[in-house]
């Protein structure tokens, strides 16, 4: 397959690889919204349920960089080289999730959401991996807006249909993700046989990355910096957001439900337009300004004490952090070694363990030490300018990365990744 002619069926193409997201983000979304309702009734308190659930930071630690970069490593079988993992990710995922639905103790619980957080993980960055094999480079920002899309539109039917389906009958969402995924998933086996023909891949031919060389890379590691940084403030974002609204600002939940659906909205429309400006601007400038207003309107976020300035700035706000967010994979792809797009994509989710871990931690213990002079919102504000700092500060490691990587793509070059990544 010619570049011409994958050019010409990208539509098609994409579809085909970003369906999974959204059964992964529906999968991954029914779990950590509803599983929780379920989870309350044998854990019986709601620490040990955030201690379960929280385990997705620390299996991010370890399980995503081994699976990538076993991936790139594996000699080549009917499957490819990414397929085994998927496919061994899959029954882990639906395992887990059929498992939550009946547990009949905590015990049960807590294998069923390490059997979810292992497949998940083995699944995630190998499938991730494929946008490289099959793309070139000049066309990652588009196919990572495209993914965006879909794990937005998995995470929004999660959010919305979950809570009706757990009224009906406690495990039927729980059924419906693990099927959907499993649908999903089967959507892969064509795109690998088609990845025999393809010569516009990104991959390289000679996959020598090991995780030694991946954490010695400078570049690589100072891109794992910026992104758990931008994860770090997602994380603590999404944690603490309703509580904000709630208690911080004495607003009624459906209010707090309403500015994530604005927060939703953005992020959906972002994704694209993300990728349209890396095509014309490249990466590294688009994420650089992205970062600067996002970080910034955060910042801002402290001073209102009521809801409406806060939802005239959240609009724009967010859409910023859609852009910010959509790209990192893009960019992971265009820095990583020859051949070691899988390790890249593990990268991506070892840092953004990191960022799940340290975010909720750290703004809230900066929450609980605010409350005493921040009594109009009781402490709620100092979410806004720990995320919004921790943005920020990614700036500079950007503004590190080779401009060249780029410009090259805003040309539409096809330049392999080993190019733009030494050492």
């Amino acid at each position: 397959m010619t570049e011409r002619s994958l050019r010409g069926d990208t539509r098609g193409l994409l579809l085909m690889l970003g369906l999974p997201t959204l059964g992964l983000a529906l999968a991954a979304g029914i779990l950590t919204t509803y599983g929780p309702v379920v989870l309350l009734k044998v854990a019986h308190s709601p620490a040990r349920v955030g201690a379960l659930i929280g385990g997705e930071g620390a299996f991010a630690l370890a399980i995503p960089l081994l699976a990538g970069v076993l991936s790139d490593r594996l000699p080549p079988s009917p499957l490819g080289r990414r397929l085994p993992f998927v496919f061994l990710g899959t029954p882990l995922v639906i395992a887990g999730l059929l498992l939550i639905a009946w547990s009949p103790t905590y015990a049960v619980a807590g294998l069923a959401v390490l059997l979810f957080f292992i497949g998940y993980y083995l699944y995630y960055p190998p499938y991730r991996a494929l946008y490289a094999d099959l793309l070139p480079l000049q066309l990652q920002p588009r196919a990572q807006g495209s993914q965006a899309v879909y794990r937005g539109i998995g995470l929004g039917v999660a959010l919305m249909a979950g809570g009706l389906l757990l009224d009906i009958w406690q495990p039927l969402p729980f059924i419906i993700a693990g099927g959907i995924l499993l649908a999903t998933t089967l959507t892969l086996s064509p795109v690998v046989r088609a990845r025999a023909d393809c010569s516009g891949s990104a991959t390289g031919s000679d996959p020598t990355t090991t995780v030694g060389s991946l954490l010695r890379n400078r570049r690589m590691m100072t891109f794992a910096g910026a992104n758990a940084m931008w994860e770090f403030s997602f994380a603590g974002l999404k944690t603490f957001i309703v509580l904000y609204v709630v208690k911080g600002l004495g607003r009624s939940p459906a209010m707090a439900s309403a500015v994530i659906a604005v927060v939703a909205v953005a992020y959906i429309g972002g994704a694209p337009l993300a990728g349209r400006l890396a095509d014309r601007w490249g990466i590294v400038p688009v994420m650089t300004w992205a970062a600067i207003v996002y970080g910034l309107g955060l910042c801002v976020g402290m001073i209102p004490t009521t809801i409406t300035p806060s939802l005239v700035l959240l609009p724009f706000v967010a859409l910023a952090g859609a852009v910010l967010l959509t790209l990192p994979q893009a960019l992971a792809f265009t820095l990583a070694p020859a051949g070691g797009q899988g390790a890249a994509a593990g990268l991506v989710d070892v840092s953004r363990g990191l960022g799940l871990v340290l975010g909720p931690l750290v703004v809230g213990v900066a929450v609980s030490g605010s409350s005493s002079f921040l009594t109009a919102t009781h402490g709620y504000a100092a979410m806004w300018p720990v995320i919004g700092v921790a943005v920020l500060l990614s700036v500079p490691l950007l503004r590190r990365l080779d401009p060249s990587v780029s410009t090259a793509l805003s040309l539409g070059g096809t330049r392999s990744p080993a190019s733009s990544s030494s050492p």
